[in-house]
């Protein structure tokens, strides 16, 4: 199916160079929208299909679910006898199959009203469950001036690339096939991901005047089959939102690089001097193009109390060996939905004790106590659903993030937590997307602070990201912070507690503004050399609202 939308979109753009210019702009919109719907991920389908759990704290929305699936089931029904009713001859027949038409028109028509209550009346679990996709026009209305929106589609033999501004659109096709853009991003996570301060086989004094390379020829060559050819679109941007696809998903947008590089790839000056997308604009990266809608047509919530922002943070879980020190004697094991079969294979997942400073730090930098923060045997599922969230600003998690597959029998992207040692509906150490979608927050951030919300090696990871992002915003929350691999330290800190700085100064910036001037603050300090590599300054990206709330 997505091949035929694909082969279709692609037949309609090259016929656009052919007609006039109102049918162009109507061939481009349909194609807009169908490359929308192509880019349907397995994390939406099993957020649909977590639906009725979702949906179980409003009779209302129920209702109206219910009131579709029942129409639904009529009108198939009735189609069923309208193809019995076909074969038959006689007047009887054909009055039978003219009424049987006029029902299942009839019937369609209601859905379609009950669809269009549904999105007016419950628009974030439209989002969340079933996103419908956005025109060009409809897209254009909820820009700002100073804002664009990319769009990117892979196929097995094309790249294709949509850019949106206020006031203009274009669309590119790269030659490029999947496997090729694949090996790319593959090529750059590894360099991503290496640790420059324990390479084997360099002294003290050689890691210290060392860099790892990074391949900016590569990272110009995605720029220039992406974005390159839409500069005109989106030059003006000072907000540049991103929906990227496919293996795109597991590289941060700020990595890529707008001009050839100039000078050495493990030289630090050169790295710094190199034209970095983060350079141009603020990036926000959202899961699906419709989430513009969903978080610009819900009125932020005001806060009118004059008191200091509130900070929540969970990490540090008991995992592994520590896990196991402090298991009781005699406990047998941990049994998670079929997952842990024992207390040996939570030790597969390893403890993050570096976690628990960083939450400290965070929650210092908002002003907040100790007991904002709940560590170790308090970083439970249990904990975080009990808890009251909805009075916090920023909320944080660092803690391991699993994709949908991360585990055998796990269908949904989730976090982990401290196994309890008798696992239930309310606590088995996952908080799964559809889980964190029935949270009560009006966060301004979230923070997952979590390992490889995208695929470790540059596999795609949108289904990941995109689950726990679409949840967390219906949810409440305005935008997430994520990590696309295990970030260090320092840099960690410098770039949360800078960003969250900046949100909150008595001249605030947006959230994508504030990570990007904390980026480029770690980039451009000369204090030590790793500091110039995108390993360090690049690993975060915010989903959801990057923009100012009002």
């Amino acid at each position: 199916m997505r091949r035929l939308v694909l082969t279709t979109a692609v037949s309609l753009c090259l016929v656009a160079n052919a007609v006039g210019a109102t049918t162009r702009a109507e061939i481009r919109d349909r194609v807009f929208t169908s490359a929308q719907r192509a880019q349907a991920s397995a994390a939406g389908q099993a957020l649909a299909q977590a639906a009725g759990r979702i949906a179980a704290g409003s009779a209302d929305l129920q209702d109206l679910l219910r009131q579709q699936q029942d129409m639904s089931e009529t009108i198939e029904a009735k189609r069923k006898a309208l193809a019995d009713t076909a074969s038959q001859s006689g007047a009887a027949a054909e009055a039978a199959i003219a009424r049987l038409q006029s029902e299942i028109q009839d019937g369609r028509a209601q859905l379609d009203a009950l669809d269009a209550q549904l999105t007016r009346e419950f628009p974030e679990f439209r989002e969340l469950t079933n996103p419908a996709p956005l025109s060009i026009a409809e897209l254009q209305v909820l820009l700002r001036p100073d804002e664009a929106l990319v769009m990117t589609l892979t196929d097995e033999t094309y790249l294709y690339t949509w850019a949106v501004s206020k006031t203009d659109s274009a669309w590119t096709r790269a030659e490029v096939n999947q496997s090729e853009t694949r090996d790319k991003v593959q090529a750059l996570r590894t360099q991503l991901r290496v640790d420059t301060d324990n390479r084997a086989g360099l002294s003290l004094n050689q890691r210290e005047k060392s860099i790892q390379p990074f391949d900016r020829s590569i990272a110009h060559e995605l720029y220039q089959t992406t974005l390159g050819p839409l500069e005109h679109v989106i030059s003006g941007a000072r907000h540049l939102m991103v929906v990227f696809d496919g293996p795109l998903t597991s590289l941060p947008p700020a990595v890529l690089l707008t001009a050839a590089p100039q000078g050495d790839d493990t030289s630090p000056q050169a790295l710094r001097n190199s034209d970095w997308l983060i350079k141009r604009h603020a990036l926000t990266t959202l899961p699906t193009v419709s989430a513009l809608r969903a978080l610009r047509q819900v009125s932020p919530p005001v806060d009118d109390t004059g008191t200091a922002p509130g900070f929540v943070g969970f990490g540090d879980p008991l995992l592994g060996y520590r896990l196991v020190a402090e298991a009781a004697p005699g406990d047998t094991g941990v049994v998670t939905r079929g997952i842990y079969e024992d207390v040996r294979k939570v030790a597969d997942l390893a403890p993050l004790p570096n976690t628990a400073r960083e939450l400290r730090q965070l929650a210092a930098t908002m002003g907040a106590g100790p007991e904002s923060v709940f560590l170790a045997e308090s970083a439970t599922e249990s904990m975080v659903k009990s808890m009251d969230l909805s009075g916090a600003e920023v909320v944080a998690f660092a803690t391991h993030g699993l994709l949908a597959d991360g585990l055998p029998g796990l269908s949904e992207p989730a976090l982990v937590f401290t196994p309890p040692e008798l696992p239930s509906a309310e606590d088995d150490a996952l908080l799964t997307a559809s889980e964190a979608a029935q949270l009560e927050l009006s966060a301004d951030l979230v923070i997952l602070s979590a390992c490889d919300t995208a695929g470790s090696d540059g596999t795609p990871g949108a289904e990941g990201l995109s689950g726990l992002a679409r949840a967390f915003i219906y949810a409440g929350a305005r935008a997430i912070l994520v990590s696309h691999w295990p970030v260090d330290d320092y840099a960690a800190s410098v770039l949360t507690t800078g960003m969250l700085d900046r949100m909150y100064a008595a001249t605030p910036r947006s959230r994508a503004e504030a990570l990007q001037h904390s980026t480029l603050d770690l980039l451009n300090d000369t204090s030590e050399d790793r500091f110039a590599h995108p390993r360090i300054w690049a690993p975060f990206v915010v989903v959801g609202e990057g923009g100012l709330d009002g």
